[in-house]
């Protein structure tokens, strides 16, 4: 049997292959390890490592249904493994049933070194750089909403939340640098 050289194949052609072949499995796993890995640090840095199970299996899980037809793998895979992490999250941490973001945050700035300085900046930037519809994106996305459970439940596309996400993501990195 020939041997592949699995480095040399692009996402999509890794991905399908992943389904059948353990060792494209493997290499696909190699690849989005770092992004996932980044991804877990930024939803709970406390609990990064059991993210990134997480985020894999959803990763590795979600190819077995990819249709290249559809979009491109690295987009459905990171999708399906923040996804798999934020439910996780959701299931089994101290923001399940929580309906208040603000909470949230203070249960995290207690953990941090000048968290509570640092929770008021934010605060401040929230109140004062985003719109309204800006601020209620981002709530529901610190109780761990997904985009698309956003949407559903302001009435709104899955592509209006990220628009606002990235919108509110620019105006509050704007505006902690200042700080």
């Amino acid at each position: 049997m020939e041997q592949r050289d699995y480095k040399q194949l692009s996402d999509d052609e890794l991905t399908v292959l992943a389904v059948g072949e353990t060792s494209a499995e493997t290499e696909l796993i190699v690849r989005l390890t770092p992004e996932i890995y980044s991804i877990a640090m930024g939803i709970n840095p406390l609990i990064c490592e059991d993210l990134l199970q997480e985020g894999l299996l959803g990763a590795v899980n979600a190819a077995k249904s990819f249709d290249p037809e559809k979009g491109r793998a690295r987009t459905f895979l990171m999708t399906a493994a923040r996804n798999r992490m934020l439910s996780a999250l959701k299931c089994n941490s101290i923001i399940s049933g929580v309906d208040d973001p603000e909470q949230e945050l203070s249960k995290l700035a207690d953990d941090t070194p000048n968290g509570n300085e640092e929770l008021e900046t934010l605060r401040q930037a929230i109140k004062t750089c985003l719109t309204d519809y800006e601020r209620e994106v981002i709530s529901l996305y610190l109780v761990g909403l997904s985009y698309s459970q956003i949407g559903q439940r302001l009435g709104k596309e899955p592509k209006s939340v990220d628009n606002a996400m990235q919108r509110a993501r620019k105006k509050l990195r704007t505006e902690l640098e200042k700080h």
